[in-house]
């Protein structure tokens, strides 16, 4: 039997420049501060990517560095976001920057990535045992498993 090391990579290999034009379902899961890399320490936004232009492939816990996709996602963890990357305006001396084009006006995207979410698997939510409360309480089934949901702890 043969075995393969870890990634030591937590992230998707997927690069900003790879996805340029593709309508894409962003959804940033967390803004990582003080991160090491060979240019030195910075921030950056995690995110889900899925790419409806490509077969529906999804790439998980891309890092985006570039500060044009930082600001326009830092505020939109945990929400779904349907853009396509471009190019903005270059400054004198340096490269365009990668940035977001909203693509929520476009009814065809819309729909594409309407009929996407449809059939998408749902992600997997733990369930919380139920436990009623000790001598029924007064509190219904419902109520009780909400509660236990909650973490609550029957009086």
């Amino acid at each position: 039997m043969s075995f393969t090391a870890p990634d030591t990579n937590q992230s998707d290999s997927v690069k900003v420049a790879d996805l340029a034009g593709q309508l894409l379902i962003i959804e940033p899961i967390d803004y990582k501060t003080e991160i090491q890399t060979v240019h030195g320490v910075t921030d950056a936004v995690a995110v889900n990517i899925v790419n409806l232009d490509a077969n529906n492939n999804r790439h998980d816990n891309v890092l985006f560095f570039n500060v044009a996709l930082k600001n326009a996602l830092r505020n939109k963890i945990g929400q779904k976001v349907l853009a396509r990357i471009g190019q903005g305006t270059a400054k004198p001396g340096k490269s365009a920057p990668w940035i977001l084009m909203d693509a929520t006006g476009i009814p065809a995207d819309i729909a594409r990535a309407n009929a996407y979410m449809s059939q998408a698997p749902a992600p997997s939510q733990p369930q919380a045992p139920v436990t009623p409360a000790a001598g029924g309480g007064g509190l219904t089934p419902e109520i009780a498993a909400l509660l236990a949901q909650l973490g609550a702890k029957p009086v």
